[in-house]
């Protein structure tokens, strides 16, 4: 038996996939602030990595079927 796709499944992974992209975007321009104002490297480096792990709930999250986020 197929589980019937329900559109508000659908409708809440494209909210969640647009608040992490602009949550992404929001950090690449910090980083590029925190660059110019010549932040320590750590702090830079911390979140150059807060926006690869955004990335990879991004890309994640696009490559996945509907189906799967029945359960949440």
């Amino acid at each position: 038996m197929t589980t019937p796709v329900r559109p508000d499944v659908d409708e809440k992974k494209r909210t969640r996939l647009i608040y992490l992209k602009k949550q992404h975007r929001d950090l690449d321009n910090g980083i590029v602030t925190a660059f110019k104002m010549h932040t320590e490297d750590q702090v830079v480096a911390k979140l150059k990595l807060k926006k690869l792990h955004l990335k990879e709930k991004i890309v994640k999250l696009e490559e996945e079927p509907i189906d799967d986020n029945l359960g949440t």
